[in-house]
């Protein structure tokens, strides 16, 4: 069993219940080996309330740091999409399983795949099993009674047995050594004078000893390593080869178990890569609905002063039309930024291997991104990748196995010659115990009667020896031949696809190298566009405020709007790209793991193992303080209540009632006054109260994101939210800083120094960490 495990870097170890210990052990799964006849009924989903939607979004905050996603996913997650950098972030949606007639596989469930290399480890011990020593013993009765027609058939009828114990040993050599005791039991029925001179019954004890050795084909330790088989033996009758005959050879057996442990790497990188780019795509979906609720908010503004001043007969009806269409577009963006974060949400939930809708909370990401500039050293990039990843540890692997199989194939083309000797050691008598006896013929003559068999065995009076030679040559090698071609070339092939494989790995880490630093240059040039937008937005609504504007102006302020939402939200999808594309070379490199501090271990759990991680980070999230925002103007929410003396749009075409859920901005909210002039009165739109704050939930860099209570459902389409003025033109500044300040120099990587004590834990795949 493999055993996957999360580090923090801390000092206090953590232990399991004796519940989940044996749970770890067994595997939880006993009864599916004590009752293999009881029916194996379905899951149930229990009843509660219905998934979340764009139009229902609001559930529970459940914060989760990116350590707390990986220790879950480890412990029960799925692989996801296999694409590499490409699509990640994306579970698989269909349904992995298939049949093939006898087997069901297919499946990316890390709890199936991390019994994989356990399953070809047990392998080892199968092919060496080819040079156990065996015993093999038979105990034959027989009884033969055929119709006599001459002296010879007199001496077959009667009764017969055989009694035959073998120890023999393959050697490493290709070789067997044996012994051998047996010892035969004959009776024959005496219708005749004639076996008065024979010994009847007569029982034969016999001890030989053997030893055979391939001389060419098969000799040598190194080819029966590499052999599916042991040569067996011509002279131990019952011998068959056995153990490890389904299995390839001791050598290429242990080269397909670190393959396949580099394969569970392999899809543990994968599945921790998309886990990581999950979760920085779920962060950036927040940031977008805060975006296009930002942007909402300043559309109505805009809309509620056009209005006015359309009543008063200043402005166009295509203007005021214009500035409209303008907020319809904006909530639609908001109604598709929330469908984003539930789709952003689903996609993490997929890898962790639970349901959208299990808890009945939203997952809301608190971890810091990285900013801070991050230059990484090519070369060494580049020697690390061709040493670490595991693509290229199983094509190095594969390689090496072609070398051996070659090897083994020129072995073929030897002829079968064979060296074989035995001694036989051989006793008789009429009976396994007593003495001799001295008997007087009629002639006088005295005879000793033999008749303990085991006796007349000691004395070795009846031995025996034997040595051979036997050769087997098939004429032309004609089959061994085109094999040795065969492994040729596979052995070629398989360098060239090596070669190559070394090639892309390189051109992976080029992209990725070159990535690191595109983003991060593009977080700043980003940012920069967004502040100058904002300073935009400001100049303008001192022109509105004052009344010196025209038509060119408001167009000019329609578009300024669409551009600043669409580089807010860029600005937090390119910060989650660089945290994705630092991830993306450590994947690209094989040492993801490290860089998230997993490591996998071999072997049974230990005896106290530590407390399953994903618990433990939970409980450690649900135990912090949150900290205030530390903003100098006060925070309101999104959402307070609707006011109906508020001006009224028409009702949307589609999509039914919409309302507003508390997402975090960066300008505060202040008041803006109605533009007034000569020949123009109109009143003041009304100041809604805020909503109270719900406790805050954490975001990036420590700071707070606000959540507002439950929103109104409008009972009527075409009524609107209070949302918060449009900013004045001393509120033009960039959002408060929620993050590291771009220019701090830092090598990204979540290892910290001091060291620590990998502590494992259940199901089948076991986690441990260690207590901050």
């Amino acid at each position: 069993m493999l055993s996957v495990i999360p580090m923090s870097g801390c000092k206090h170890q953590l232990f399991l219940e004796p519940s989940d210990h044996k749970s770890a052990l067994s595997g939880g799964l006993e009864y599916l080996e004590k009752q293999p006849h009881s029916p194996i009924p379905p899951s149930l989903v229990d009843k509660g309330g219905a998934p979340a939607t764009a139009l229902d979004p609001t559930r529970p905050a459940r914060n989760v740091t990116l350590k707390e996603c990986i220790a879950i996913g480890i412990e029960k997650g799925n692989l996801g999409i296999q694409g590499g950098v490409l699509n990640a972030g994306l579970p698989s949606d269909s349904l992995p399983l298939s049949f093939s007639g006898q087997t069901v596989g297919g499946t990316d469930s890390i709890r199936a795949l991390v019994i994989d290399p356990a399953i070809v480890g047990a392998n080892i011990e199968r092919s060496l099993s080819k040079f156990d020593a065996r015993w093999i013993t038979s105990l034959t009765w027989a009884k033969n009674d055929q119709p006599v027609v001459n002296f010879q058939q007199q001496l077959t009828n009667g009764d017969s047995a055989t009694l035959s114990s073998t120890f023999a040993k393959p050697l490493p050599t290709g070789g067997v050594a044996g012994i051998t005791f047996s010892t035969d039991y004959r009776k024959f029925n005496q219708t005749s004078g004639a076996f008065n001179s024979q010994l009847n019954p007569a029982y034969t004890p016999r001890v030989q000893f053997l030893f055979e050795q391939p001389l060419l084909q098969g000799f040598g330790i190194e080819i029966n390593q590499l052999a599916q088989s042991h040569p067996g033996s011509l002279l131990i009758s019952g011998l068959r080869p056995s153990g490890g005959t389904t299995t390839e050879g001791i050598l290429v057996t242990r080269i397909r178990y670190d393959q396949q442990r580099a394969e569970f790497d392999r899809q543990l990188n994968q599945m921790l890569f998309n886990i990581e780019t999950a979760y920085w795509n779920l962060y950036a979906a927040y940031y977008n609905l805060y975006a296009q609720e930002e942007t909402l908010k300043q559309a109505f503004e805009l809309y509620t002063v056009i209005k006015k001043r359309f009543e008063v007969g200043t402005v166009r009806q295509q203007e005021l039309t214009q500035t409209e269409s303008q907020y319809w577009t904006f909530r639609r963006n908001v109604l598709e930024a929330r469908n984003q974060i539930l789709d952003a949400e689903r996609n993490l939930r997929g890898l962790l291997g639970e349901t959208s809708f299990a808890d009945g909370m939203r997952l809301v990401p608190i971890d810091e991104p990285t900013l801070a500039p991050y230059m990484p050293d090519y070369y060494e990039q580049a020697n690390e990748a061709l040493a670490t990843r595991p693509e290229l540890i199983i094509a190095r692997h594969d390689l090496k196995f072609r070398q051996l199989d070659l090897i083994l194939q020129k072995n073929q083309r030897r002829p079968d010659l064979r060296f074989f000797a035995s001694q036989d050691i051989a006793g008789i008598g009429t009976r396994l115990d007593g003495s001799d006896e001295v008997t007087t013929s009629t002639t006088g003559t005295q005879q000793i009667v033999r008749q303990n068999a085991l006796a007349n065995f000691a004395n070795n009076d009846a031995n025996s020896w034997q040595l051979g030679l036997r050769m087997d040559v098939p004429l032309g090698f004609r089959d061994a031949n085109a094999a040795v071609r065969q492994s040729q070339l596979a052995m070629l092939r398989s360098y060239y696809q090596l070669h190559d494989a070394e090639r892309k790995i390189l051109e992976n880490v080029v992209r990725q190298y070159r990535n690191v630093i595109y983003r991060h240059q593009d977080i700043i040039l980003r940012r920069q566009t967004r502040v100058a937008l904002e300073q935009t937005l400001a100049l303008n609504q001192k022109l509105i405020t004052g009344g010196a504007w025209d038509t060119n102006t408001l167009f000019n302020v329609l578009q300024v709007q669409q551009n600043f939402a669409t580089n807010l939200a860029a600005e937090f999808q390119s910060i989650a790209q660089y945290n994705t594309t630092l991830a993306a070379l450590e994947f690209e490199k094989g040492t993801i793991q490290r860089y998230n501090n997993v490591s996998v271990g071999d072997g049974p759990l230990p005896q106290h193992v530590g407390k399953k991680a994903s618990d433990h980070f939970s409980a450690r999230n649900a135990a912090l303080k949150l900290r205030e925002r530390s903003d100098e103007l006060p925070l309101q929410s999104l959402s307070a209540p609707w006011d109906p003396s508020l001006e009224k749009l028409p009702a949307p075409n589609a999509g039914g009632n919409i309302s507003l859920p508390g997402m975090p901005y960066a300008v505060p909210a202040t008041g803006m006054p109605l533009p007034s002039g000569p020949g123009m009165t109109m009143p003041t739109a009304p100041s809604t109260p805020t909503t109270p704050m719900s406790p805050a939930m954490p975001v990036a860099g420590g700071s707070m994101m606000p959540t507002s209570q439950p929103l109104p459902v409008f009972t009527e389409a075409n009524q609107l939210p209070s949302v918060r003025p449009w900013p004045g033109a001393q509120d033009a500044q960039a959002p408060p800083a929620v993050f590291t300040p771009i220019g701090t120099a830092h090598i990204p990587t979540r290892a910290k120094s001091g060291g620590s004590t990998p502590v494992e834990i259940p199901p089948s795949l076991p986690i441990s960490t260690q207590q901050n």
